[in-house]
Parts: C-alpha cells; sequence; structure tokens
C-alpha cells in the first residue's frame, strides 16, 4: 500500500503543476456597495468607482473622498475548504479624475487532491489530512481617468501599479478559524506588476446601466512557502449593472457577473440586487442578496446604512449574513462628499 509520505508528495506534486487563481473577490471593497448586496456597478457615484467602475466619476459629485474597511470570511463545517479576505480603500475624485490606494488580501484552505494510484493490492489510496494555504496581499496604487464620449455615456479607466506578496504551502488539518486568522501579512519578496481596470456608464433619466473589468493584465505573482503552488494570480472580473431611481430618495439595482471565478468553495458567478433609501435628512438604509449562479448555495442577505453627520461627511456600516457556504462579514466608512 502507497505510504503516507508517498500520499503527501504526490498529492503536493499534483497541485504545484500550475498556478492558481488568488480568489480576490469583487465585492472584497465597499460598504456602501455591499449593504446592497454588491448591487453597485451602476450606481458607483462615490470615490469608490475608482474601484467598482471608473466611469462613474463623470455623474459623481464635484469631489468626494472615502475611507473604507471590510473583512469577509467562508467558513464551511465541510470538508471542501475555507476562506477569508479584507479589503481597506483609500480614494478621492472628481468629475474627470480620481486617486486611489487599497489593500486586498485573501485566505484560501483547499484540501490536498488525494493521489489517484491504486495500492498493490488493488484499494484506492486514502486521502490525506493536509491542506493547502494560498495567500495573496495586493496593494493597488491607481489614478482614474474619465471621458464622456456621448451624451450621458462615459468611459473610465483606472491605471494602477499592483505589489503583490503570495505565499502557498501544506499544512496539517487543524482549527480552520485558527488557520485563517494566522496569516495577516507575508515575509518575503514581493514583486510589481502593471494592471488596468475599465468601466463604462450610461444613463438616461432614471436608468442607469454600467460596466467593469477588472483586472485586465491578469497579474500573477511567485509564491513563497514550501509544497504549494508556484504561483498566485487575479483573474480577469467582468460585471454589468443596472440601477433604477424609484424616486428622488430611493434607488433599485441589480449586478450580474459576465465571467466565471473561483473562491474557497470553488466555481463562483455572483447575481446582486439591492436598494438604498433615504430616509429624512441624514440617514440611509440598505439592503440586498447575492446569489451564486455557478452552483447551488444558500443566498447571502446583507443590511446596511448611513448617517450624516454633518451635511457632507457620512459614516457607513454594513453585515452580511448567511450560511457557512456564504461569504459573511461586515464594513465600516467615511464618506466625505462636496
Amino acid at each position: 500500500m502507497i505510504s503516507r509520505v508517498q500520499q503527501i508528495v504526490l498529492g503536493t506534486a499534483m497541485a504545484g503543476w500550475a498556478s492558481a487563481a488568488g480568489a480576490q473577490t469583487f465585492d472584497t471593497v465597499g460598504t456602501r456597495a455591499a449593504g446592497m448586496g454588491g448591487a453597485f456597478v451602476a450606481v458607483a457615484d462615490d470615490s469608490s468607482a475608482a474601484y467598482w467602475n471608473p466611469a462613474g466619476f463623470a455623474a459623481g459629485n464635484l469631489f468626494t473622498m472615502v475611507l473604507d474597511r471590510r473583512t469577509l470570511k467562508v467558513n464551511p463545517g465541510t470538508p471542501e475548504g475555507a476562506g477569508s479576505g479584507s479589503g481597506l480603500l483609500v480614494s478621492l475624485g472628481m468629475p474627470a479624475l480620481g486617486l486611489s490606494y487599497y489593500r486586498l488580501r485573501s485566505t484560501i484552505l483547499t484540501p490536498v487532491a488525494p493521489p489517484t494510484a491504486a495500492a498493490d493490492d488493488g484499494r484506492k489510496a486514502i486521502a490525506t489530512d493536509e491542506l493547502r494555504l494560498d495567500t495573496l496581499i495586493t496593494h493597488h496604487s491607481g489614478a482614474t481617468l474619465v471621458q464622456s464620449i456621448a451624451p450621458g455615456v462615459a468611459v473610465g479607466a483606472t491605471l494602477k501599479l499592483v505589489r503583490g506578496v503570495a505565499s502557498s504551502m501544506i499544512v496539517p488539518e487543524g482549527d480552520r478559524d485558527a488557520l485563517l486568522g494566522g496569516v495577516s501579512e507575508l515575509s518575503g519578496k514581493g514583486s510589481t506588476r502593471f494592471d488596468a481596470d475599465i468601466g463604462v456608464m450610461a444613463s438616461t433619466g432614471r436608468l442607469k446601466v454600467g460596466l467593469t473589468v477588472r483586472n485586465l493584465s491578469q497579474p500573477e505573482f511567485r509564491t513563497a512557502g514550501a509544497g504549494g503552488i508556484s504561483a498566485l494570480s487575479l483573474r480577469r472580473q467582468a460585471r454589468a449593472g443596472i440601477a433604477v431611481a424609484l424616486s428622488e430618495r430611493w434607488i433599485a439595482a441589480a449586478d450580474l457577473d459576465l465571467m466565471r471565478t473561483r473562491d474557497a468553495l470553488g466555481d463562483e458567478r455572483t447575481f446582486a440586487a439591492g436598494t438604498e433609501r433615504r430616509m429624512g435628512r441624514k440617514a440611509f438604509v440598505r439592503g440586498g442578496l447575492r446569489l451564486n449562479t455557478a452552483a447551488a448555495r444558500n443566498p447571502a442577505l446583507a443590511a446596511g446604512g448611513s448617517y450624516a453627520v454633518t451635511g457632507s461627511l457620512l459614516l457607513d456600516a454594513q453585515v452580511t449574513g448567511g450560511s457557512d457556504r456564504t461569504r459573511r462579514g461586515w464594513g465600516v466608512s467615511a464618506r466625505f462628499v462636496y
């Protein structure tokens, strides 16, 4: 029978043949967006547009600034896998120009693929109790340029330098919360790549439609660690959205991913729907849901709100809940709008 050492070596070799996606999902950044379930591509009218839809600056305020923090976690009680992530965004912008910095972290635990070779007596080799721990931390420094190409139609691009540090290693099965929480920073040599996001926004009357394509060059970062894969990459993401102003104080929106991505539990293609309504002079409330149309999983439900401390300064908060098979998390942000 194949020994345990052979099982681990074979499984590691299978895992290390190719690079893998870093699983930094689209909705890692943006407290206001997350409060609407992630339906924000056609809304994007504050400086988080640098991330969500660069063309959104064209229809935004004269000046806007956002400081945003979010955390996410997928921690199923099944052997499939687990993951966590976080995002920090600092951005400012005007109708034709934006500047932004954001830091994304993703950590994914997946079972090491068991060897397929049969033992000498014909029985299949048993699976190992090993997990692959992949972590990718990226720092994005960008400038957003926006151009109107027709009445009500704008295009925008966020040109950015991305510095990434990646790690991939084999670890023993254990407390997954501890394994996910134990990785906050990575040591080792990082690398810097050029990348770009592009967006289109069109509006007429009460209707807006948007399209965003992120990670155009799909930058790849070599990994540190023992026994894992050789590199982690940021896969290209595309999302379309629509927003309708139901009244001067109330909007509804929906987004759909145009490409599949990978998360801790496998393929993902997100449909999101949400709403935002102003309540009185100082308060906003939000709600939404997110579904994975690529797999049969339970929906994630989101709620959020804002309070205007002054006429220009707003504080935002949101929470996303659901089963262990969804990305649950919370976010807080401060927005200055002039």
